[in-house]
């Protein structure tokens, strides 16, 4: 997934396609063993789609050039949608300098940081979803922060600075202060099977277990 500020949406489009990549729908379902069990794949691929129905309204997706041989899909998101801002600035030490909280950048690629990741996923979730029922689409984010929470030094004090208290509530209550004192605090410890006695020596953060 690549995200383009909305000012640049349109050129990166033509400019891919000018690269020679493919404009397409998007690549879903079940891996080829399960389809051919399957009566009915039409359905199966629209119910599979509907859960990403706002995000392929709002993307566009290409399949990369045939010399690459990749049959993964490249996802052109315009920043909007992200909730992410994306900067233009030279020299690089401007750019360094005006957005050392909020990215690692090399070059023209900036890579948010986990708080600013954080803040996209969460507003894409708050934004897109409609309240009442979790998609496809948000549940595989709430894979990703799940994911950011047990692996990396993501805390439930993540997202406090963030200015945006829609974004503060929802991390504190699924996966931050709220959620630790109503469920405790989160198990990282790994195992092959909980209870086993089999938990390795250290967490998902390659902390020690005592």
């Amino acid at each position: 997934m690549i995200v383009v500020s909305d000012e640049h949406y349109q050129s990166s489009i033509q400019k891919l396609v000018q690269a020679k990549f493919r404009k397409v729908l998007p690549t879903r379902g079940p891996p080829p063993e399960v389809v051919a069990m399957l009566p009915n794949m039409k359905t199966v691929r629209e119910e599979i789609d509907a859960g990403y129905r706002n995000l392929d309204q709002s993307t566009t997706w290409f399949n990369y050039p045939v010399p690459y041989n990749c049959s993964a899909q490249l996802v052109l998101i315009p920043s909007s949608y992200a909730h992410l801002s994306v900067f233009t600035i030279t020299p690089i030490a401007s750019a360094r300098t005006s957005t050392a909280h909020k990215y690692d950048v090399y070059g023209n690629l900036f890579y948010p940081l986990e708080r600013t990741l954080l803040e996209s996923f969460i507003k894409v979730i708050l934004r897109d979803g409609d309240g009442t029922t979790i998609s496809l689409w948000e549940d595989l984010l709430r894979a990703w922060i799940a994911h950011m929470v047990g692996y990396l030094d993501v805390n439930n004090d993540a997202v406090d600075e963030s200015p945006d208290e829609e974004v503060v509530e929802w991390f504190s209550h699924h996966f931050g202060r709220k959620h630790e004192l109503k469920f405790g605090p989160w198990d990282r410890r790994i195992t092959k099977r909980l209870g086993s006695g089999r938990e390795i020596r250290c967490d998902m953060r390659g902390h020690p277990v005592c």
